[in-house]
């Protein structure tokens, strides 16, 4: 090989030599930063992780003591500002009593699982042992006290046998509430029979609503009054109408109306209207909606009014709350149910 081949030769191996050192240069120092990326990528995956644990440990925390405060199965998990608010109902001597809901602040909840019978024994047994003394309230307002003679299990509720010593007379749809509460319905009871001004308004804006849901005209006169009842639900001095009605034709297709009606002039406003058009089933069970009472609930001055609703072999209460100066359906609970 001559000189000048080998010098050639040298120098295309240190060419070589260079560009491979260059190559691996290039290559290293992005190996370096990839290296450094992902212990980077490590330790964040690792502080992720432990913040994922954190986050999950104080929800679950949360989220367990959220599911304990809001519980309404056992009434000794209430606070002790809550109150019981029960129905009355009276035929003959001896009246019964339901609870209906329990008043915990500004919220409503039910007083119980009616689904486990051990939770309806243990709150007939803490709420209707024999000897028990509550306020009666009728009207909005404090009307005597009634008195637990014994209570038993129903189909799917519990049910109190009581005594009424009240100024009010009850019986058959004249119903009253009662509590355990020393603060609600501290107000004057105001619950009356309507007066002949009243009761023509009423009725003439009854027939109006019937007729308004298509009933023929030659069934108007088979409309009767269920119950009708002047009360004044937001103590500004002027009575509020409450009043159910019912029609069945002779195909046994019933329309019924609940109506809370309020003075306007000579002539009487409609507060709430809920009219039902409907075939009962051949049991003849009926939906139709009865007054209870109204009580203030939440201390705003205007009564929440109770109601009693029929079903398939049984019945169950409502709350109407006026919210936004529209009534509104805030709450239920089974009455019973065989």
């Amino acid at each position: 090989m001559s000189c000048q081949t080998r010098r050639l030769v040298q120098s295309a191996i240190r060419g070589a030599r260079r560009a491979l050192y260059d190559v691996t240069v290039r290559l290293t120092k992005p190996l370096e930063r990839l290296n450094k990326l992902q212990a980077t990528n490590q330790r964040v995956v690792h502080s992720l992780a432990v913040l994922t644990v954190f986050i999950f440990t104080i929800v679950s925390v949360i989220s367990f003591s959220s599911r304990r405060s809001s519980a309404t199965i056992s009434p000794a998990a209430q606070p002790r500002n809550s109150a019981v608010v029960f129905a009355i109902s009276s035929e003959g001597d001896e009246g019964s009593m339901d609870a209906v809901v329990i008043v915990n602040g500004a919220r409503l909840q039910r007083p119980y699982n009616d689904e486990i019978e051990g939770a309806r024994k243990t709150f007939g047994q803490k709420y209707f042992a024999a000897g028990k003394v509550y306020r009666l309230i009728f009207g909005g307002g404090e009307a005597g006290t009634v008195k637990v003679n014994s209570w038993d299990l129903g189909c799917n509720n519990i049910h109190a046998k009581v005594t009424a010593n009240a100024s009010a007379r009850l019986g058959g749809k004249v119903m009253a509430l009662a509590t355990t509460s020393e603060t609600l319905g501290k107000r004057q009871s105001t619950r009356r029979a309507p007066s002949e001004t009243e009761r023509a308004g009423v009725l003439t804006l009854m027939k109006s609503i019937y007729r308004q849901n298509r009933t023929p005209a030659n069934l108007m006169s088979l409309i009767k009054v269920t119950n009708l009842t002047a009360t004044d639900v937001d103590g500004d001095g002027t009575y509020e109408m409450i009043g159910s009605f019912t029609l069945a034709a002779k195909n046994k297709f019933e329309r019924d109306l609940f109506l809370i009606a309020k003075p306007q002039g000579l002539a009487m406003k409609a507060d709430l209207v809920k009219f039902q058009a409907y075939q009962p089933p051949p049991e003849e069970f009926l939906s139709s909606i009865d007054f209870v009472d109204q009580l203030d609930l939440d201390g705003n001055g205007v009564g929440e009014v109770f109601a009693t609703q029929g079903g398939f072999d049984g019945y169950g209460y409502l709350i109407f709350k006026k919210v936004g100066g529209r009534w509104r359906e805030v709450f239920n609970f089974v009455g019973d149910a065989c």
